[in-house]
């Protein structure tokens, strides 16, 4: 019997929303794990709303020797999504390993005070943006016959207000 692949991504095609994070001029956990794919052999499709960002993240992993492709999305637009993975089936021919990790902090307050549309949109972002993006990644992942999906949030999401 063969030993398990142990971060050996060699043969994986990956996909990483927000790939192009950053916090306070620091790596961001999309950026990391962009990274540390690359590093460990994947393929990276490096999706994310700011190309410069993502772009900045492409010069990281090319310095190491990885492989990766920025592919512009907007996380909150069904039909963005559904794009990414076509773009990156299209480059790779498959999607073995979907990092759903983009997102955002902001609406704050209550329930009597938080603006509704800012609500929304941070949870199309953090949340209905995975739904999306695994609906159109877990198709691939099955004529591959194998596949991954890792759904990532930061501490951001475990901050509340009181009523």
């Amino acid at each position: 019997m063969a030993p398990p692949r142990a971060f050996d991504f060699s043969d994986d095609v990956a996909i990483v929303t927000g790939a192009g994070s950053r916090m306070d001029g620091e790596i961001g956990n999309g950026r990391a794990s962009a990274i540390l794919l690359a590093r460990h052999g994947a393929r990276v499709a490096l999706v994310d709303l700011n190309v410069e960002w993502a772009e900045e993240t492409k010069r990281m992993i090319d310095e190491e020797g990885g492989i990766s492709h920025v592919i512009q999305t907007d996380v909150t637009n069904e039909d963005s999504c559904k794009s990414a993975v076509a773009q990156t089936v299209e480059l790779w021919g498959a999607v073995h390993v979907l990092v759903n990790i983009v997102g955002v902090g902001g609406a704050m307050g209550d329930a009597t005070t938080i603006n509704l549309d800012a609500w929304d949109r941070d949870f199309r972002i953090n949340v209905t943006s995975m739904v999306m993006m695994s609906r159109y990644s877990i198709p691939e992942m099955r004529k591959a016959g194998r596949g991954s999906i890792i759904n990532m949030s930061s501490v951001s999401g475990s901050k509340f207000s009181s009523p």
